[in-house]
């Protein structure tokens, strides 16, 4: 299922001492309230997608650096239902947030799973959300 999904972004934790280089060198980052971390989005044209920079604070504080996640669009409700389904049905893992807002405009409504042998993974719905 998650290989007919369009990957969004990785999600790469970093020091607070990494931010600042990267912002001496040209990137901004933003707060993202919600999760209450700074994060830049740099779109990587060799992988297609965005890389996401989280600094570890917030609800990152304790997450260890380096590769932390990966981040699956879908396109609407009726697509997202279809892939917590198939997490639920085959038990693959479990819901470690309730779907909110991004605080991020690169992202729409987010939701975080953990999936058993593999950790970590984000469901971002593309389009808006009236809730």
């Amino acid at each position: 299922m998650f290989d007919k999904l369009k990957k969004h972004h990785i999600g790469i934790v970093i020091t607070s001492m990494k931010r600042k280089e990267m912002e001496r060198q040209g990137i901004s980052f933003h707060k993202d309230e919600v999760q209450g971390v700074h994060v830049a989005f740099v779109m990587d044209k060799a992988l297609g997608m965005y890389k996401e920079y989280i600094v570890q604070e917030g609800r990152a504080s304790k997450i260890k650096l380096g590769f932390y996640h990966i981040c699956y669009s879908v396109e609407n409700l009726s697509s997202l239902k279809e892939v917590e389904d198939f997490i639920r049905d085959k038990k693959l893992g479990f819901p470690i947030t309730k779907l909110e807002k991004s605080g991020s405009l690169e992202c729409g409504w987010v939701r975080f799973y953990y999936l058993k042998h593999h950790g970590i993974i984000e469901l971002n719905l593309v389009n808006n959300l009236n809730v």
